[in-house]
């Protein structure tokens, strides 16, 4: 998946995809250790995002509150 800081491309989009499509077939129709792997790939995904999220977060969100009002 893209990394942090990076902007999101097409393929990565696309490599999402394919990624969310193969953990629900081998949710649905894998064995163990195929839901197992699916899992990871799901956990893996999300945790890359949350990379990008909070980095996004330190570049752009105001330091304090003060210039809010």
């Amino acid at each position: 998946m893209g990394m942090p800081g990076r902007r999101w491309t097409m393929n990565d989009i696309l490599q999402d995809i394919e990624t969310l499509e193969s953990a629900i077939i081998n949710l649905t129709e894998g064995a163990s250790d195929e839901k197992r792997m699916a899992i990871y790939s799901l956990e893996h995904m999300i945790e890359q995002k949350k990379s990008v999220v909070e980095k996004f977060e330190a570049e752009n969100a105001p330091q304090t509150l003060d210039n809010q009002q």
